[in-house]
């Protein structure tokens, strides 16, 4: 699943705002942004659910792990497709691709083949 959309074809990625032309990407990436803090929240709220769960009622410890459980799936979840250009030095395209991790490392993987498959041209 992504937010937005992804067409690639010979010789251009277009997104559902943007069309970049192959051979002007030099960087693919996919990124899980939110995974870091996802962790920080887990680990935050866990220690304090830890450090205060004889004063806590039960329905709040469930909330604090429910609330645990749904940050790290979302961190793992949540991806970020990056299109990065040498034209513009390293300057970020687009960074609005965003999705399921795995959805997003397919399409990484197809965008990747098209360019192999595209004819670069010459560097003077």
């Amino acid at each position: 699943m992504i937010f937005g959309s992804v067409k690639i074809d010979n010789a251009s990625v277009n997104t559902h705002r943007d069309s970049y032309l192959l051979p002007n990407i030099s960087v693919v990436s996919v990124r899980r942004p939110f995974l870091a803090g996802a962790l920080m929240f887990a680990a935050g709220f866990g220690g304090f659910g830890f450090a205060f769960s004889d004063l806590l009622y039960p329905s709040e410890i469930n909330a604090i792990l429910g609330g645990i459980a749904v940050a790290l799936c979302a961190g793992i979840w949540l991806g970020q497709l990056k299109l990065l250009s040498r034209d513009l030095r390293n300057s970020e395209l687009s960074g609005a691709i965003w999705g399921s991790f795995n959805h997003l490392n397919r399409i990484r993987y197809e965008i990747i083949t098209a360019m192999r498959s595209t004819p670069q041209e010459d560097q003077v």
